[in-house]
């Protein structure tokens, strides 16, 4: 049950930090929300990692709200779609999350 109930905060998260960007940044032709949202999704969970007992309830609940609001087949689909019209960006797109993800997950896990 926590995990649900975690899971479901992340998603409305994900959908709110998502409609915030589309808003501010609806001239923009690039995914920004997901990888806005995969990488402070990353240093989050490293932050979590790196402080809580592996055990904790607490543990639990964020890396399920962590993983709710992340959301890696929203990635695949747009690295996909972009693919079809501008391979470049779209490749530009699948490093740079990954490196960026990767950098935040270990900076959130070394950082305390």
């Amino acid at each position: 049950m926590t995990v649900g109930i975690g899971a479901a905060i992340g998603s409305v998260l994900r959908f709110i930090v998502t409609k915030f960007f589309k808003d501010v940044f609806s001239k923009i032709n690039f995914p920004i929300a997901t990888l806005f949202i995969n990488v402070s999704g990353s240093f989050i969970l490293g932050l979590i990692n790196g402080q809580l007992p592996k055990t904790s309830f607490w543990t639990v609940l964020f890396i399920a709200i962590i993983g709710g609001y992340t959301t890696f087949s929203t990635y695949m689909n747009e690295i996909v779609q972009m693919n079809l019209k501008n391979k470049i960006l779209s490749m530009t797109y699948y490093v740079l999350t990954a490196i960026l993800g990767i950098m935040a997950a270990f900076i959130g896990n070394i950082l305390f």
